[in-house]
């Protein structure tokens, strides 16, 4: 099955969706009852901003399971391992948390090891942008690339994914993705931490052990939100 074929139709049938559910269109009239539109397993469409009012491709789990595969076979077979560190939405995306979608993928640059030009390459080959600092594309999801600043993860040695190829997948343990979501703890953040808490039982002390060795300014915006570690253990 050619598959770059039919990627652009599915996302061409997925603007058309959001913009009819925009307009209040009765779904109904144009797919039949809503079960029918299984065309459209895998992706969601949101409104980014109001300022852009553009739909936001979204994807879940399996369909980023794919899009890795892509760009898998667009590295090809010959050369080095490329390492990615997936830190953000990766454990829940894999975990198989259900509703979780998500528009990119971050790589944690000091845990990954890789040729930026030949990665660029590949991810562009696959259909995905790379890197993003300026605009998005609102159909085409994204890998960006991330490093300590605002978002601060602490030491930690990565934990292995999955090999496909040459592409090898890596995340931090899940005390440090805990701990790094803390420091924002937006209601996706914390949606993210119950499923974690939930799903792998973390050693919540080492989560406070990583918060206090953050720089000052991360350190207490993470360190008031720990109250949530209390409120979201099973």
């Amino acid at each position: 099955m050619d598959t770059e074929k039919i990627r652009p139709g599915l996302l061409s049938l997925g603007i058309q969706f959001s913009q009819l559910l925009r307009s209040g269109f009765p779904l109904s009239h144009q797919f039949g009852e809503l079960p029918k539109v299984g065309l459209l397993h895998g992706f969601v469409l949101a409104i980014v901003s109001p300022l852009s009012m553009l739909p936001k491709l979204q994807l879940d789990g399996e369909a980023w399971s794919a899009v890795l595969a892509d760009l898998a076979q667009a590295l090809g077979k010959e050369g080095d391992p490329v390492q990615l560190c997936l830190i953000g939405s990766a454990a829940c995306l894999f975990g198989g948390m259900e509703g979780r979608t998500s528009a990119d993928l971050d790589i944690w640059k000091p845990a990954s090891d890789y040729d930026r030009m030949e990665l660029q390459a590949a991810a562009e080959k696959a259909g995905l942008l790379f890197d993003p600092k300026h605009t998005l594309d609102p159909d085409r999801p994204y890998l960006q690339l991330v490093e300590p600043g605002l978002t601060q993860l602490g030491e930690f040695t990565p934990v292995f994914i999955e090999r496909m190829g040459r592409l090898q997948l890596y995340r931090p343990p899940v005390e440090n993705l805990i701990a790094a979501k803390l420091i924002r703890a937006e209601p996706k953040d914390l949606g993210d931490i119950r499923f974690l808490v939930s799903r792998h039982r973390p050693d919540l002390e080492q989560v406070r052990k990583i918060v206090a060795a953050f720089n000052l300014q991360t350190r207490e915006r993470a360190a008031e939100n720990l109250v949530y570690l209390d409120v979201l253990k099973p």
